[in-house]
């Protein structure tokens, strides 16, 4: 994530494009609409990941410690149908 142009401050988030020509650029340019909630600056910028965690990564394992309780509910389900 970037600091605000206009006036610095690290508020700054993804905001949704508004119109056919805001739309049409979004396709055909690698940046993205941003919002300041410090000063209420709209523009345009690098694409910024939402889904980063405060340590700049995402969190990968969770989903794999779900679907791996699961599989084991599931395998233990299996095994007492064929009891």
């Amino acid at each position: 994530m970037f600091n605000c142009p206009k006036c610095g401050s690290p508020r700054v988030h993804r905001s949704r494009s508004r119109g056919f020509w805001e739309r049409t650029r979004k396709n055909f340019t690698q940046e993205r609409l941003h919002r300041c909630h410090g000063c209420g600056w709209r523009g345009w910028g690098p694409v910024t990941s939402e889904a980063a965690g405060p340590e700049g990564g995402t969190d990968a394992a969770r989903p794999a410690q779900i679907l791996e309780a699961i599989d084991i509910g599931a395998s233990k389900t299996k095994s007492r149908d064929a009891e």
